[in-house]
């Protein structure tokens, strides 16, 4: 498991990585100073519009949708996880078929010991659009791994098998952990191996008790 611990570690370490610039952005939003666009002419100006500091497509300054994440992710640095994952949820009404905000969501939930609801946030962000296909390793990477940690063997298997076939797409610097993948694979079958041979145990021991009730 330390192999997958440290594979997890660097994919959320490229998670954050992506909410950077939004992180970077939200001074400028949380201050209100302009965004760095052409002034307008006299003709031009308008009454000023607080609606008017987002860019929606995250160009011209930060979306909403990126600010919130940036300030859930400052909160989830800060260790104040409570706020991170009400912060996040609140992201997500703004998009909520962006992979992003579920991911960084599940990532809190994590964090938190929370498994049943990262479940569910991974798997709306596994439901969401996948246009960026580095995010989409991420979110199946984060989906194996929590399926692994419930110790739901089948699924677990399923997830990383898709996950190594999407990190075969990527090819090498596609940002992919492809021999994480392997040695859960491995570490999984082993599990369910071991879990059939207890089950043949435990058959085994309540028989021998069942017939030595019968002797007495």
């Amino acid at each position: 498991m330390a192999t997958a611990r440290a594979a997890r570690s660097r994919v959320l370490s490229l998670i954050l990585a992506v909410a950077a610039p939004a992180i970077a952005l939200a001074p400028l939003v949380a201050t209100g100073e302009p965004k760095p666009k052409p002034k307008p002419t006299a003709k031009q100006a308008k009454p000023a519009d607080t609606s008017d500091r987002y860019d929606p497509d995250n160009v011209t300054a930060i979306s909403q949708y990126m600010d919130m994440l940036a300030k859930g992710t400052e909160r989830f640095l800060a260790k104040d996880h409570t706020t991170a994952i009400d912060t996040y949820k609140r992201a997500i009404q703004l998009s909520p078929r962006n992979p992003l905000g579920h991911l960084l969501l599940t990532e809190a939930y994590l964090v938190t010991g929370n498994l049943g609801e990262a479940e569910a946030a991974i798997q709306e962000g596994y439901e969401g659009d996948s246009k960026n296909a580095t995010l989409r390793s991420h979110v199946l990477f984060v989906r194996a791994d929590v399926f692994e940690r419930q110790k739901k063997w089948d699924q677990a298997k399923l997830a990383w098998q898709a996950y190594t076939e999407h990190a075969a797409k990527l090819g090498p610097d596609g940002g992919a952990f492809p021999q994480s993948a392997a040695e859960r694979l491995k570490a999984i079958q082993k599990m369910m191996d071991l879990d059939k041979a207890y089950v043949v145990v435990r058959e085994r021991i309540a028989a021998e008790k069942a017939d030595a009730g019968k002797k007495k």
